[in-house]
């Protein structure tokens, strides 16, 4: 009996969609990447962007495909642009959005082993990959989840199920048995935020002060714990940076190792961006002290250069990674004793997950040994050279020296102090962004507002951070005169 394949699966369509989207993609890389195409950002009110895609915009359904991705690449954010130095979204690395290309149409789901074999295998080769490099023991297992945020939330369930005297998962939290967590001034938003996702509250949340270099002070680690047992809170964990997301600053994980050891607390490094470090010789002292937490997440759609979301969430002791959920679904998992690395459902919120594992293993396959080492140095020695162009300027500050590739800097000429230079930076960053000719974030510390770069793009280099700088301080001599 003869099927026939319906027209939206036609294989030869497919295959010529296929080759035009790769010359396409092609053509855009070498644009963006030479600086051939000019604006980083077409910027478009978020409103009239979506009248210009309409479903009748561009000729509706019978525009061509290959004419409806270059209307995309024509309004989109070019983060393979030099000039991308804004959020900590990676320009990717062509050859993993080719296998994601390969994994988004084979489709198979990676929470349960039969449905994501191959994803599932790869990922428990990453995890004894990771594990070695960190210093980890044999006993360490892991999963991968997407992003960040996810992967947080994932560790600090574990945690809170650990370290809880009594089943916090089937019982609920006691209120004279309340746990909480150590963390850092600047920490990540989606601690704090996951701190209140699991019902502890505010209360659950002891907050320590950073030091001039915005890393955690652990010196009032023992005056957070004591502050804690007086609000009738029982610590069960201190979560560390590596590295901060507003200016790049790596927690000294040792002393707060030191700390988690002598009052049995777990240790938690949110490494999401800066322990991509793990493959530099020059940089790698900065996580010195990860071979002693007890859990660890890193994201390999930041410095690691795969597309977006892509987490791996390390467990030092592998067994523990299985008690962050104890529900049952007997539909997908057979009655076992035996705690399964293959069915990644049983520990993380997703019942459905991308194959992440398959992308970021091929990534280390074929860049693991040579190419992250001289882009992450490269990137890191960009950010200190960047830094002191800032300081020669003399209308220009830099907030702190960079320990990593983030850098906030600001106009500040001494003719104008406060509010004004608030005002002053935030316009310019308004200005800059409308304008495309960079794309800049901007963040706020001590009440300042800074201009923040993360120099994340392979092919930026000092003449683009020139031509910044020259941009900024014309724009604030002009909006200053303004002030004045």
């Amino acid at each position: 009996m003869n099927y026939s394949i319906p027209a939206p699966f036609d294989p030869e369509d497919f295959k010529n969609e296929g080759h035009k989207m790769v010359d396409t993609l092609a053509d855009y890389l070498q644009k963006t990447m030479s600086k051939e195409e000019k604006i980083v950002l077409p910027w478009n009110e978020p409103d009239d962007l979506a009248k210009i895609f309409s479903f009748d915009s561009g000729g509706g359904e019978h525009e061509s495909f290959q004419r409806f991705t270059k209307r995309i690449l024509s309004h989109t954010n070019h983060l393979h642009h030099p000039h991308y130095i804004g959020h900590q979204v990676t320009s990717p690395l062509p050859l993993t959005a080719v296998i994601q290309f390969c994994t988004s149409l084979l489709n198979n789901g990676a929470a349960i082993y039969e449905m994501g074999p191959v994803a599932m295998a790869m990922e428990k080769n990453l995890i004894r990959y990771f594990a070695e490099k960190i210093g980890f023991p044999t006993t360490c297992d892991g999963i991968f989840t997407h992003g960040g945020s996810a992967g947080n939330l994932t560790a600090m369930l574990a945690i809170r199920q650990n370290m809880s005297d009594y089943n916090i998962w089937e019982e609920g939290v006691r209120s004279d048995s309340k746990p909480g967590f150590i963390v850092s001034d600047q920490s990540h938003y989606s601690v704090l935020r996951n701190v209140k996702i699991m019902g502890l509250g505010d209360d659950s949340i002891i907050k320590v002060p950073y030091d001039k270099n915005f890393r955690m002070d652990t010196s009032y680690l023992e005056s957070a714990l004591k502050e804690a047992e007086n609000k009738g809170i029982r610590i069960v964990s201190v979560i560390a940076n590596s590295c901060t997301t507003a200016t790049g600053s790596y927690d000294d994980l040792d002393m707060i190792a030191d700390f988690c050891e002598k009052h049995g607390l777990w240790m938690h490094v949110d490494g999401a961006h800066g322990a991509a470090v793990l493959f530099s010789d020059k940089y790698k002292h900065l996580i010195k002290g990860l071979e002693r937490a007890d859990s660890v997440i890193m994201d390999f759609h930041k410095m690691l250069l795969v597309p977006g979301l892509n987490t791996m969430i390390l467990f030092k002791n592998g067994e523990k990674s299985y008690e962050t959920f104890a529900q049952k679904a007997s539909y997908l998992f057979k009655k076992t004793e035996q705690n399964e690395w293959y069915n990644s459902a049983k520990r993380t919120l997703e019942c459905t997950k991308s194959a992440m594992g398959v992308v970021a293993y091929t990534a280390v396959k074929y860049y693991g040994n040579n190419y992250y080492k001289e882009y992450i140095d490269s990137r890191f020695d960009l950010a200190a050279r960047f830094s002191k162009m800032i300081e020669e300027r003399a209308e220009m500050e830099l907030a702190i020296k960079p320990q990593a590739n983030i850098i906030c800097f600001r106009y500040a000429p001494k003719s104008i102090q406060g509010s004004s230079l608030n005002r002053i930076n935030a316009a310019i960053r308004d200005k800059i962004i409308r304008e495309g000719s960079f794309y800049i974030v901007q963040t706020e510390l001590e009440e300042k507002i800074w201009m923040r770069t993360v120099l994340l793009n392979p092919v930026t280099d000092e003449n683009d951070l020139r031509e910044l700088i020259e941009r900024v301080v014309e724009l604030g001599e002009g909006f200053s005169r303004k002030v004045e």
